[in-house]
C-alpha cells in the first residue's frame, strides 16, 4: 500500500514540476533535462561500457564527489557517469573534464529505473550524501548492482528512523555499504540493524585542501584590492544583502568588498548594483574601468573558492535562509567565517566544529556583523585555526579507495 502511495507521490511531483516549468526557469531546465535523459543515453552511451555511476543532488554534493571522481579517473579504467537533480549541478558537472557522461536523473518511477539499468548496466552506483530514491535502490538490488552511500550524515529525526518510516527504512537496508561522516551516524544506522557501516569522514575537507594547495593568483582581483583590507561575501542571497547593506554603506574606511552572488543572472547582478548605487564594479569590467569603486561584483562562475585567499574576513551566504553554503572553502585560508544564524545550519557538522574552534561566527543582524568585523580587524588572531582544522579532518578519499577497490 505504501509503495503504491510512494509511486503516486512521485508522479504527482513530476506533474507539479511540469506545471511549474511554465513559470520557473530552473524547473523548466530540470523538466526538459529529465525528458531528454533516455535519448542522451541512447545517443552517447553503449550498453557494453564499464561504468561507475555517481549521483549527486546539487552543487554541494558535487563538490563532495569531486575527490572521488579524481580518484576513479586516476586509478581505475571505468567510464565515469554523473547524474544530478538540480540545474546548478548540471552547469558545474558539464565543466568537469574527468566526467565521461552526465544527465538529469529521471523521476523515481519503477519503469524509469528499470529502463536505466537496462541501458546502462553500471558496475557500481555511488550516492553522495543523500538522495535515496526507493525504486532506484530496489532495482539495483534486483540487478545485483552494489550501491555505496558516501559522506552521508544521519540524524534521528529523519524519516528513516521514525515510526512512520518503515517503508524507507527497509529500502536503506538494501544499500551495500554506508561510508558515513561521523560515529553518531553509524550508531543511528546500527540501531535499525544496518551493520554495513564505516566512518570515513567528509570528502569536502580533501576537496578544499586540494583547492588551497593548487590555488592560482587572480591579477585583476589583486589590482582591485590594491593592498586594502578586503571582505568577501560568498554565495550571497538577497536575504544576506538586505541585512548587510546598511553596515556596508556606513563603512567609512577604505575596506574593499567582493560580493559573489549565488545566482549570477542579469536580475541578480542588477539587484546588487541597485543596492549600492555608484559604488560597484563588475569583474567582467576589470581592468577596463576605474577600480576606485569599493565593491566588486563577481559576475561569472567558478571563482569563489579562490577569492577567499584575498580577504581578512569571509561572509558565507545562505545562512539566514537555513541553507548555509560551504564554510570550509573560506576557513581553509585561516580567515574568520561569518554567516547568518538559523537553527537549520546546525545540522552541518563542520559549522558546529568551526564555532567551537572560534573560526565560525553566526550573526542575527547587521549590528552583530559590524561588531564581529571590528573585533576581528583589531585582533588578527581571531578566526585562525581553520586550515589546521581542515587538515586534521581530511583523508576521507583515501579511506574510500580502500572500500572501492573491493568493488572495482
Amino acid at each position: 500500500m505504501i509503495k503504491i502511495f510512494y509511486n503516486l507521490l512521485i508522479k504527482i511531483l513530476n506533474c507539479l514540476l511540469f506545471i511549474s516549468s511554465f513559470f520557473n526557469k530552473k524547473n523548466k531546465k530540470i523538466y526538459e533535462g529529465r525528458k531528454n535523459t533516455f535519448s542522451y543515453i541512447n545517443k552517447y552511451i553503449r550498453s557494453d561500457e564499464e561504468i561507475v555511476w555517481i549521483h549527486v543532488s546539487s552543487v554541494g554534493e558535487f563538490e563532495q564527489a569531486k575527490p572521488i571522481i579524481d580518484l576513479i579517473h586516476k586509478n581505475y579504467h571505468y567510464k565515469i557517469l554523473v547524474s544530478y537533480f538540480s540545474s546548478s549541478a548540471e552547469e558545474e558537472v558539464k565543466k568537469y573534464k574527468k566526467i565521461n557522461y552526465n544527465f538529469y536523473l529521471v523521476s523515481d518511477i519503477k519503469s524509469n529505473t528499470e529502463k536505466l539499468f537496462k541501458l546502462l548496466n553500471p558496475k557500481i552506483i555511488i550516492i553522495v550524501k543523500y538522495e535515496f530514491w526507493i525504486n532506484l535502490i530496489y532495482t539495483a538490488k534486483k540487478k545485483s548492482v552494489p550501491i555505496i552511500s558516501v559522506s552521508s550524515v544521519f540524524r534521528s529525526n529523519q524519516i528513516y528512523f521514525l515510526k512512520i518510516g518503515l517503508f524507507f527504512r527497509n529500502a536503506l537496508k538494501n544499500i551495500s555499504l554506508f561510508l558515513v561522516q561521523n560515529e553518531k551516524s553509524k550508531v543511528i544506522l546500527n540501531k535499525i540493524n544496518i551493520s554495513q557501516v564505516e566512518v570515513i569522514g567528509d570528502t569536502r575537507y580533501d576537496r578544499v585542501l586540494n583547492i588551497y594547495n593548487n590555488s592560482k593568483n587572480i591579477s585583476r582581483i589583486k589590482d582591485f584590492i590594491n593592498n586594502k583590507t578586503t571582505i568577501v561575501i560568498g554565495s550571497s542571497w538577497k536575504s544576506d544583502i538586505e541585512i548587510l547593506r546598511k553596515e556596508i554603506e556606513r563603512d567609512l574606511t577604505d575596506t574593499k568588498y567582493i560580493i559573489a552572488p549565488h545566482n549570477i543572472g542579469i536580475n541578480d547582478i542588477e539587484y546588487l548594483e541597485n543596492s549600492f548605487i555608484n559604488d560597484t564594479i563588475k569583474f567582467s569590467e576589470l581592468p577596463q574601468k576605474n577600480v576606485r569603486k569599493r565593491i566588486l561584483i563577481i559576475d561569472n562562475l567558478g571563482m569563489l573558492s579562490s577569492l577567499y585567499k584575498y580577504c581578512k574576513i569571509a561572509f558565507i551566504g545562505g545562512g539566514f535562509r537555513g541553507a548555509l553554503h560551504n564554510t570550509l572553502e573560506a576557513a581553509v585560508w585561516d580567515v574568520p567565517v561569518i554567516y547568518g544564524f538559523h537553527k537549520n545550519n546546525l545540522k552541518f557538522i563542520e559549522v558546529k566544529k568551526l564555532e567551537k574552534n572560534n573560526v565560525g561566527f553566526p550573526i542575527r543582524n547587521g549590528n552583530e556583523f559590524k561588531l564581529i568585523k571590528n573585533r576581528v580587524l583589531k585582533d588578527r588572531d581571531i578566526g585562525k585555526g581553520g586550515n589546521s582544522f581542515i587538515i586534521k579532518n581530511s583523508g576521507a578519499t583515501i579511506k574510500i579507495n580502500k572500500f572501492l577497490s573491493k568493488y572495482l
